[in-house]
């Protein structure tokens, strides 16, 4: 019998330099100065907050030119990133602040660029769109401002995990994840968070959250905001970007360690509401259980769990005021009902938190309260939670608070199918994405089982050793069995053990994505053709409703409404030479993707030796997904754009796409 192991997230805050006052504007230190970077291109930058009315300009002076540099908004400062590749060595710099009713300010940098340092900073990542997805769509209800992007965070981010993986042995339970404590491990980059950030020129930085196992971006970000500590990181008001990173050690297996890092941004605060809930009100599928974390909220407060008793609690329920606005808040009352039966909870704020981690020190709860139900919750209910008390301005006198807000939980989880196939154990169903607070199990007796994972949809546990007949399921949230089922063939009779695509196809199966032909087979090695393709493309979108009927030539019913919505989106473009039966292009194939998940095409030189041969329309969205590992050339460095796809070929892109990228409002 196996347990799925929890994710293991934590949360580290690094304090940014002390704001500095200036008469008519506040600042923070400007970079890049003292550090070592690890990119040829530094990005200089001053964060700067005018006073009201007020306004300024900042200069670079550097490598004998004078230099205007524009205010980024989205940042809060001044920002300009040096346009070409500066040989290693020690360089000086003086950034020149003024307003028109101070004095100028003059800051003079030092910094040199390492040897062997990047040429420049990445393009942004899947993970990365994701992650200012999903942090929007949840911030929007605490009428906070979006996430932006940088590039240096990006690089932190991806460095870190990398850096986290390739040295497991350097992370024993005393040490912390967010270190990296041996300088001469291989892809060293800093020794804390704030560390890395500058070392790849980051504007502010500091800010991480990081989860370790088997991390996808998007549940990652979910069981992060599961979670109180690492929530209150998320929809920090000040927080202005983001950069996200994920490794996994290049092993086929599914049971390979992995690290996904998310670095933040945090400038002046920005907030526009003076406080916010999680769960927001009117969310729906909110969790039933809180697994814990480390710092863990309930130290001190509640009972000591069982050793490896899971969930510690129910999911926990937080109203946070806006730090920029609110020094201190008073709880006088605060419940959880469901109808008219109260829950019982623990109650944590500033004053019942005790902080007993000894490798965390300093967490603290700051300007929010949290209730954490004793019990999980009930699956598909409806809770209102209620807080009442007093709250200390920033400047003024107590005055007395009251909220009230409503939510409702998911629904149980429920099995609808359990197959094996070369050695991987699918188990399908709805609402499995709660896995990442329920605890799921695997026994048949047998077998010897690796651990199982959550992804896109279903569960999946690899490698499986042995005959395997049957599978037992028990929801960790609540202790009862959720079934026992019998282990069935794979739903394709001519994927093979043998095949490449095999378990992608697998796995595009069991979210929807692909379908089969009547006589049971997939077909992978047969050119896919455009309305299979568009159809696919549909799927992962959810088979969206749309309306009209583009009546192309050869088109069958089963893809009208597919190829319908590609063109009503602009997926498909009349210049794009679709044909419904005839079978498509790599160039095509790869531009359709990109279009139907939203995604922008790529600027710049291509990585292709053929690039000529790409068609002009096409050719953004080829590199594009190439840089983002999507979509592969060939080892002779061409793209052969004009070459078919078979459809075992392009499961794999379209799993790849689906699994990195996935709706907000699926995932809340």
């Amino acid at each position: 019998m196996r347990r799925m192991l929890p994710l293991l997230a934590l949360l580290l805050v690094v304090a940014l330099p002390m704001g500095i006052a200036q008469a008519s504007f506040s600042y923070y230190d400007p970079s890049p100065n003292g550090v070592t970077l690890l990119v040829a291109t530094p990005v200089f930058s001053l964060q700067a907050l005018p006073d009201s009315g007020s306004s300024v300009a900042c200069t670079l002076q550097f490598q004998g030119q004078q230099i205007a540099m524009p205010l980024d908004p989205q940042q809060q400062g001044c920002v300009y990133q040096w346009p070409t590749p500066l040989a290693p060595g020690s360089y000086t710099a003086t950034i020149t602040v003024t307003s028109p009713d101070t004095n100028p300010l003059v800051e003079n940098l030092q910094f040199s660029v390492a040897q062997g340092a990047a040429q420049s900073l990445p393009q942004e990542n899947l993970q990365s769109i994701e992650a200012q997805r999903v942090l929007d769509y949840v911030r929007q209800y605490a009428s906070l401002s979006p996430a932006g992007f940088d590039a240096s965070l990006q690089a932190a981010a991806q460095g870190h995990a990398q850096y986290f993986v390739d040295n497991p042995t350097l992370y024993p339970l005393s040490v912390s994840m967010h270190s990296e404590p041996d300088a001469l491990a291989q892809g060293f980059i800093g020794s804390s968070p704030l560390d890395r950030d500058e070392a790849f020129s980051a504007v502010a930085g500091g800010n991480e959250v990081m989860v370790t196992g088997d991390p996808s971006g998007p549940y990652s970000l979910q069981g992060l905001f599961d979670t109180t500590f690492h929530r209150f990181g998320l929809l920090d008001p000040t927080l202005t970007a983001v950069g996200a990173g994920l490794f996994q050690s290049p092993r086929s297996d599914l049971t390979a360690q992995s690290a996904y890092v998310l670095d933040m941004d945090t400038g002046f605060d920005q907030a526009t509401s003076l406080s916010w809930a999680l769960p927001f009100n009117g969310e729906a599928n909110v969790p039933i259980a809180f697994e814990g974390e480390d710092p863990d909220p309930l130290a001190g407060i509640a009972p000591a769990a069982q050793t490896g008793a899971l969930p510690e609690s129910g999911y926990p329920v937080s109203l946070t005021f806006d730090p920029g606005q609110v020094q201190s808040v008073a709880v006088s009352q605060a419940t959880l009902s469901q109808g008219q039966t109260e829950v019982p909870t623990y109650l944590v704020d500033s004053e019942t938190y005790q902080d007993q981690n000894a490798t965390y020190p300093g967490e603290t709860m700051g300007t929010s309260v949290a209730l954490f139900p004793q019990q999980p919750l009930q699956y598909d209910t409806t809770y209102t939670a209620s807080m009442s008390g007093t709250i200390t301005p920033v400047s003024g006198s107590a005055q007395p608070f009251q909220q009230s807000w409503s939510f409702t939980t998911c629904a149980a989880p429920e099995i609808t199918g359990v197959y094996e196939d070369g050695g991987t154990l699918f188990v399908e169903g709805q609402n499995l994405s709660q896995s990442y607070v329920s605890t799921y199990w695997f026994a048949s007796g047998d077998p010897t089982l690796g651990n199982p994972s959550y992804q896109g949809g279903h569960l999946i546990t690899a490698p499986v050793n042995g005959p395997l007949t049957k599978v037992e399921v028990t929801d960790g949230s609540t202790g009862k069995v959720v079934g026992d089922y019998a282990v069935n063939l794979a739903p394709f009779t001519d994927t093979g053990t043998a095949s490449s695509s095999q378990y992608f196809v697998d796995a595009d199966q069991a979210a929807g994505l692909v379908q089969g032909y009547p006589d049971g087979t997939f077909r992978p090695d047969a050119a896919v053709t455009g309305d299979q393709a568009i159809a696919m493309l549909y799927r992962a979108m959810g088979s969206p409703s749309t309306a009209g009927d583009p009546a192309l030539p050869g088109l069958p019913a089963w893809a009208r409404s597919a190829v319908a919505w590609a063109y009503a989106q602009s997926i498909v473009l009349p210049g794009d030479g679709f044909s419904a039966t005839s079978p498509a292009t790599r160039a095509q194939l790869a531009t359709w993707l990109w279009r139907a998940f939203g995604l922008s095409p790529a600027s710049g030189t291509s990585p292709f030796k053929d690039a000529a041969a790409i068609p002009a329309p096409f050719q953004g969205y080829v590199d594009a997904a190439a840089q983002d590992g999507v979509v592969l050339g060939y080892p002779d460095g061409t793209f052969r754009p004009n070459a078919t796809v078979q459809r075992g070929a392009f499961a794999i892109w379209a799993w790849r796409l689906h699994a990195a990228l996935i709706p907000p409002q699926q995932l809340f």
